[in-house]
């Protein structure tokens, strides 16, 4: 499978290859991004931001970050569906959770049922972000619809179904489960 990766959101896009993904997993500017986005949701926790303030610097914040484009790459760089050449793989994302750790220990076992490739806590800290094989014959929002069947999720983010949406780099340690040999098989 081929996926993307970028500097940030509006930097050219770019195949990912295993290097390029561990480095980006290792380095230190995403982990320092990823503990302002935490030091952030604490101070909005104890009531030092508002809830608008935490968003607009979580948003801030995620700027800096690299991208990863896990439903296609692009041809000429550009991240535009015109352009999207498919991966086979789905990003399924769980928003607004309590407890990302707790929800993926109730959704690990059936990872390879599931296609499960890749499984990491967001930058927000707030959900969980799954990298899936998409069925055979099915579209990416098929593909996004059954994973929320799957998992009993009955408000699936239903926006996620175009190729140019890219999934923010989380450091090393968000990194929950990863089968690497399966996520950069050809």
């Amino acid at each position: 499978m081929q996926f993307g990766i970028a500097n940030n959101v509006r930097s050219e896009v770019r195949e990912c290859t295993p290097e390029l993904f561990n480095r980006t997993l290792d380095s230190p500017q995403v982990a320092r991004t990823c503990a302002e986005i935490e030091d952030a949701l604490e101070a909005c926790r104890h009531g030092e931001l508002t809830q608008d303030e935490f968003e607009t610097l979580k948003a801030q914040l995620k700027k800096r970050l690299p991208i990863f484009t896990f439903h296609a790459t692009f041809k000429n760089g550009r991240r535009k569906n015109d352009d999207a050449i498919p991966s086979g793989l789905s990003i399924y994302d769980l928003d607004h959770i309590a407890n990302p750790r707790a929800k993926w220990a109730e959704i690990e076992a059936r990872k390879e049922e599931l296609g499960i490739l890749l499984a990491h806590i967001s930058p927000s800290l707030e959900g969980l972000r799954l990298v899936f094989l998409i069925p055979l014959g099915m579209s990416l929002e098929q593909a996004q619809a059954w994973m929320a069947r799957q998992i009993g999720d009955k408000e699936y983010d239903a926006c996620v179904k175009d190729h140019a949406r890219c999934s923010f780099a989380v450091p090393r340690e968000y990194v929950l489960f990863m089968d690497a040999d399966a996520l950069f098989s050809p």
